[in-house]
């Protein structure tokens, strides 16, 4: 009877080990995923530059590449894109039966929201620009002083794969909100990728390049990629309330026929390992209708 009794004792302990060793549901990083959202502030660093620019590799890449090494993400979400029709890592969008290639406009949305970001290189956060050739302790410092705001909004992404379609959901959750509509932006990133670089009196250099802006997984009434969304997520909302979203994207590689016309073009390889998402929060002013989006947070997450 001992016997008996001992060996259910000890299935029964087995049995609960095994299931204590299971992977918690809550952590999935699918679209299944359980979302918490923080009151976290962060800020956001977009680095405007573009592969012919000489003084962005003498002076503003490495600024922006200490930024990148510090992985300091859930404080800073150093991010770059290159504009210029001419940098050969710009993100590309070929019109239907052209094959010009155009600044993908989404990018041009994005460059508007701060007057005078067409000039290259220029660093900007958040919602003030830093310059043309910021240091990398201006940028930490900068992004500190705007981390110790209160959180108006905070938000939770997660991003997995199923070979080219990404699914993404985020959380939003109002923490000190204001009275306003608030919106969100979903920028697909490739985080490193090898390219030449002009460095000013040194002439063309491969080097890596970081976490350039590559796609927006949200389109706008057309079908076309915006940078932001067509509608708002929330609308003056109080403390506490919370908004859960999930959103699908698909990469589409550039035809053949391109890739052989522009030769020089690094294009971008899909590879959910070397792939991230930025989820960006803006709440819209009304009282500016020429600089409308005013950022408010961001989430850096992982594709898996």
């Amino acid at each position: 009877m001992k016997k008996i009794l001992l060996f259910f004792l000890l299935t029964f302990s087995l049995t609960g080990l095994f299931q204590s060793c299971k992977k918690d549901p809550a952590n999935n990083v699918g679209p299944s995923a359980s979302l918490t959202v923080t009151n976290k502030q962060r800020s956001m660093v977009v680095y405007n530059t573009a592969t012919w620019c000489g003084p962005c590799g003498l002076n503003a890449k490495p600024e922006f590449s200490k930024l990148v090494a510090d992985n300091n993400k859930d404080n800073i979400l150093p991010v770059s894109f290159h504009n210029s029709n001419s940098s050969t890592l710009v993100s590309i969008w070929a019109k239907p039966n052209n094959d010009t290639l155009f600044v993908a406009p989404y990018l041009f949305e994005l460059q508007q929201i701060v007057t005078n970001m067409q000039s290259i290189p220029c660093f900007w956060l958040n919602n003030s620009l830093l310059g043309s050739t910021p240091k990398y302790n201006d940028l930490v410092n900068n992004a500190a002083d705007a981390n110790g705001y209160k959180t108006e909004v905070g938000v939770a992404a997660s991003a997995s794969a199923s070979g080219m379609i990404l699914n993404i959901k985020y959380k939003l959750k109002a923490f000190a909100p204001e009275k306003g509509d608030y919106y969100v932006s979903a920028f697909v990133v490739e985080k490193k990728v090898n390219a030449l670089q002009n460095i000013q009196n040194s002439g063309y250099v491969a080097s890596d390049h970081y976490n350039v802006m590559r796609a927006s997984a949200l389109t706008n009434a057309s079908g076309k990629p915006s940078a932001f969304s067509t509608t708002a997520i929330m609308s003056s909302p109080i403390a506490n309330n919370e908004v859960e979203k999930t959103i699908s994207w698909t990469y589409t590689d550039v035809s053949p026929t391109i890739k052989a016309k522009f030769p020089n073009f690094s294009f971008w390889k899909w590879d959910t390992a070397n792939t991230a998402v930025v989820v960006a929060v803006w709440r819209k002013l009304t009282d500016n209708p020429s600089k409308p989006w005013y950022f408010i947070n961001a989430v850096w997450v992982d594709v898996k």
